[in-house]
């Protein structure tokens, strides 16, 4: 089941530029996995510690990420 959530940011700030994908910024429209899968690039960094097994999606992600974009 996934749950619904609602959020006040959705942009993540990179500290460095990244340099396969040259972006600055990430979005991801979910928080938590259903899946919690061993090899997942998210295990190795400190949002991995305690990951959850519930999938939220963040239903009022489009309205936020345009005033993100608008402030900025």
């Amino acid at each position: 089941m996934v749950n619904e959530i609602q959020v006040k940011s959705v942009l993540n700030k990179h500290k460095r530029r990244d340099d396969w994908f040259l972006d600055d910024y990430s979005v991801n429209p979910y928080e938590g996995c259903a899946f919690n899968c061993i090899y997942c690039y998210i295990r190795g960094s400190k949002y991995g510690e305690n990951m959850e097994r519930t999938l939220s999606a963040k239903v009022n992600l489009p309205e936020v990420l345009r005033r993100q974009l608008s402030e900025g």
